[in-house]
Formats: structure tokens, C-alpha cells, sequence
């Protein structure tokens, strides 16, 4: 089924008012105490961590979405429900992080999110949602149509002197730490910031996010040989929103995220976000020997 602009426009209004519930739901659990459950499969804390308000996120936001399953004929990816395939299949489906930066939640700081995106056959998004609870941000884009920051039009401009860089808590006891963090320093005197400012402890969906409100940085994840790297939910609506803002996204190698493969884990591309060209480039320099 080939959806009409309307039917994205539509879908783009169910995925907010999804997140927005799930968000509100999200935020009468904060301060509480949680139970936490730890995945099989992973070696990275971050991703391990799941609790009672994912699942109940999930719900939450299915509750919305399922009725559109549905009347569009669409597949569906979600973090904390087997894949059931669907995907391969339909010519659309919805791809959900119902609590990304689970262990930031738990911990009561920034750097969780709701993330809902609708991705095509061909692993392109059409339409991705983000919703920042704590700092009471949402942000839409629909493909070709821009970015919707709280309901308004939304352009980036680079607005700090200071060079952000965001990468996992993982990546600190990495053996490319030392490397990495010394070539950004001659990155950031050569492009001509003033300062480097080092964050970890976010989500992978704000760590991308973080770098819009920060007026300046990049997100970067190399490539390693064991499973985990984020999965596909991960990275879904925050690569259409920096492709609507002509920002550069890519896998570490510098293709494009692949949001439709079979194996939902990153490890093996990275991701790299950058908020302008030629920093981009710089990092994609910076990572061939770890590639």
C-alpha cells in the first residue's frame, strides 16, 4: 500500500500523540524506584537495562499505533517485542524506541526519549518523532516537509564556540578513547572552537539530539566486532530529522544508517552525527584506523 502525503501527515499526528502519552506516563515514574531487568545478548550496560515503564511505554504507545497497523497495512519494529518480520514484507512500518536511555531514566538525569519513526521497505524514514521528557521537547520531521520543533518550524544554525562530542559511557574504558579524544582536539583548533566538551550518559537518541540544542558538535559511535552498537530504533527518526536540517548522518564508514536489515544491531557500521560538513569529514578521517 503506497501511503499519500495525507496518510503521512496522519501518521505523523498518531506517532506525537503516542510519544506525548507515553511521556507523560514516563514522568510519573521517574522519581520511583525500579526493578531492572538486564538483556541477554549484549555486552554494553546501556543497552542491557530494561524496566517495568519500557514495557509499559510500549503499551502505551501500541495502544495508539495498532489501529493504523491496520487501515495502512503496515509492519512493525519494536525494542521490546520479538520482530516478527513484518518489515520485509509491508511496504511501511512503524519502528518504536518506547524508552531510549533507559539507564539515564533510572538514574533520574537527562538523556531519555520517546522515539517513533515510519520507515519504508527499503530501510529509508519517512517520518520520525522525537519526544524529550525532561527537557518537554518534541521534535517531527516528514520527509521532504522539514522539522517541527514544539509545534513550530525549525532550522539549525551553529550558535557556540564550544565543540560538543557525544559518545556512550562505553566508549570512555575503550581502547580508541585516548586516540579519538586527542585527534578532536586538533579537529577543534582547527575549525576554530575554543572549547572541547566531552558527554556520555545520554541515550543514543539524545546524543544526536543534544548536539541541535548545543549549537554545535558530532555523535559518534566506531564500529566494533562485538554485538551491540545500538539497534535500528536507536537511530531511526534522529537520522530523517538531521537529513530534513541538511545535516550530516551516517553510518562511521560514511554510508547511510541502515534502517532495514536484517540484523537490527549497528555494531558492525557505527553511526557518526555531525552538525556540519567539515566536521563531519574530519571524523570519518579520524575513524579509518578503527574501521
Amino acid at each position: 500500500m503506497k501511503l499519500s502525503t495525507k496518510d503521512i501527515e496522519t501518521l505523523a499526528q498518531v506517532a506525537l500523540d503516542a510519544a506525548k502519552k507515553a511521556v507523560t506516563f514516563i514522568q510519573s515514574k521517574v522519581t520511583q524506584s525500579h526493578n531492572i531487568t538486564l538483556k541477554d545478548g549484549v555486552e554494553n550496560l546501556a543497552t542491557q537495562v530494561v524496566t517495568a515503564v519500557d514495557i509499559e511505554s510500549q503499551r502505551i504507545i501500541l495502544e495508539l499505533l495498532e489501529p493504523t497497523i491496520k487501515i495502512f497495512d503496515l509492519g512493525l519494529l519494536t525494542e521490546e517485542l520479538p520482530d516478527d518480520n513484518s518489515r520485509f514484507t509491508k511496504d511501511y512500518f512503524w519502528c518504536i524506541d518506547p524508552l531510549d536511555g533507559t539507564l539515564p531514566f533510572t538514574e533520574q538525569e537527562p538523556g531519555y526519549a520517546v522515539s517513533i519513526a515510519l520507515i519504508n521497505k527499503a530501510g529509508e524514514p519517512i517520518m520520525g518523532a522525537v519526544l524529550d521528557p525532561y527537557q518537554g521537547d518534541n521534535w517531527v520531521a516528514i520527509r521532504g516537509r522539514g522539522v517541527m520543533r514544539n509545534q513550530s518550524p525549525y532550522k539549525f544554525t551553529v550558535q557556540s564556540k564550544t565543540l560538543v562530542i557525544s559518545f556512550d559511557r562505553s566508549f570512555l574504558s575503550s581502547a580508541e578513547h585516548k586516540p579519538t579524544i586527542d585527534a578532536l582536539e586538533l579537529i577543534r583548533e582547527k575549525l576554530g572552537f575554543d572549547y572541547l566538551e566531552i558527554g556520555t550518559g545520554y541515550g543514543a537518541v539524545m546524543n544526536a539530539m543534544r548536539l541541535l540544542t548545543a549549537g554545535s558538535g558530532c555523535y559518534v559511535k566506531w564500529p566494533k566486532a562485538t554485538r551491540g552498537g545500538g539497534y535500528i530504533w536507536d537511530y531511526a527518526a534522529t537520522r530523517l530529522i538531521y537529513e530534513e536540517l541538511n545535516l550530516p548522518v551516517s553510518t562511521a564508514l560514511g554510508n547511510p544508517i541502515p534502517l532495514n536489515q536484517r540484523d537490527p544491531y549497528m555494531n558492525k557500521h557505527g553511526v557518526l552525527y555531525a552538525t556540519s560538513d567539515a566536521l563531519h569529514e574530519a571524523i570519518l578521517e579520524v575513524g579509518k584506523p578503527f574501521n
